[in-house]
C-alpha cells in the first residue's frame, strides 16, 4: 500500500462527491391548471333587451387566473351578428349594466366571434351580461368559459456540467484511491 496516494486518491473522491451533492443545478418549469367554468350552451337574448349569466368562479389560490371567455354571436336564423359583453362581479350589476357610466364592467365591448382573456383576482360569483338594446333582432350568444392558472415551479436538479465534472473527479479518486491500496511498496536495497 502506498499511503500518499491512497491520501490524496481519498481526497479527489471526497472532493470530488461535494461538488457534487453541493453545487445546484435549478431548472424552471411553467405549470398550467384549467378548469371549465361555462360548458358550451347557448343564451337566447331577445331584442332590445338585456341578459346576464351569473358563474361562480373558484380561484386556484397562489397563481395567476385568466378567465378565458369563448363568444359567437348569431340572429335567430344562424346569420353572423354582434352584441354588446359585459363581464362583472356580483353586485356590480347597476353599475354596469343599466348606468350610462358603465365603471363597474370588467369587460365592456362588442364581440361577434371572439375569445377574450380576462385576468381575475378574486372568487366570486361573475356575471356574463348580453346588452341587445340596440338591436331589433333577437340573438343568440354561444358562450364558454374556462379558468386557466399560470405558475412556474422551481427544481432543484443534480444534473448540472459542475456535478457530472464533480462524479468525475471522484471516479479519479476511487481509481487513485484502489491503486494505492492495492500497489506493492518496493523498498529499495542498498
Amino acid at each position: 500500500m502506498k499511503f500518499g496516494i491512497v491520501v490524496g486518491g481519498a481526497f479527489l473522491l471526497v472532493a470530488g462527491l461535494l461538488a457534487y451533492s453541493m453545487i445546484p443545478n435549478f431548472h424552471t418549469v411553467p405549470l398550467q391548471s384549467a378548469q371549465m367554468v361555462v360548458n358550451p350552451k347557448p343564451i337566447p337574448v331577445s331584442s332590445a333587451s338585456l341578459s346576464e349569466t351569473p358563474e361562480n368562479v373558484t380561484l386556484f389560490p397562489g397563481k395567476e387566473n385568466e378567465l378565458l371567455v369563448n363568444l359567437t354571436v348569431s340572429t335567430q336564423s344562424g346569420v353572423p351578428s354582434t352584441i354588446q359583453f359585459k363581464l362583472f362581479p356580483e353586485g356590480a350589476f347597476q353599475s354596469c349594466m343599466l348606468d350610462a357610466q358603465q365603471r363597474g364592467c370588467l369587460v365592456n365591448q362588442t364581440v361577434s366571434n371572439s375569445t377574450i382573456r380576462i385576468p381575475l383576482n378574486a372568487s366570486t360569483t361573475y356575471y356574463f351580461g348580453f346588452d341587445n338594446r340596440g338591436s331589433s333582432s333577437s340573438k343568440q350568444v354561444l358562450l364558454s368559459a374556462t379558468l386557466v392558472a399560470s405558475s412556474v415551479s422551481t427544481l432543484v436538479a443534480r444534473d448540472g456540467g459542475m456535478n457530472f465534472a464533480g462524479l468525475g473527479m471522484s471516479l479519479i479518486g476511487l481509481l487513485v484511491t484502489l491503486y494505492g491500496v492495492f500497489a506493492k511498496t518496493v523498498i529499495p536495497w542498498e
